[in-house]
């Protein structure tokens, strides 16, 4: 029986994998200043964030109600 976590750190973010991902690929951004880890970097943030846009799909298909009501309440990020 598959149930939709809401606690712990899921009570701040939606995603704090892909949050923290992208805070590691912001961060090496920022401490290399290479255009090709900027190019990268953006590529891989519009990813995730596509990535996410499907999950999200798939969870309110599969929980209906009650993930509408948990993304009230939490961001996607942070």
């Amino acid at each position: 029986n598959t149930i939709l976590k809401t606690n712990g750190i899921y009570r701040f973010s939606r995603n704090p994998m892909y949050f923290g991902f992208n805070l590691l690929t912001i961060s090496s951004i920022f401490y290399c200043i290479n255009i090709v880890l900027l190019i990268l970097g953006i590529y891989s943030i519009v990813t995730y964030h596509l990535i996410i846009l499907g999950e999200e799909k798939f969870l309110e298909e599969r929980f209906g109600d009650e993930y509408f009501d948990y993304k009230k309440k939490v961001r996607r990020y942070i």
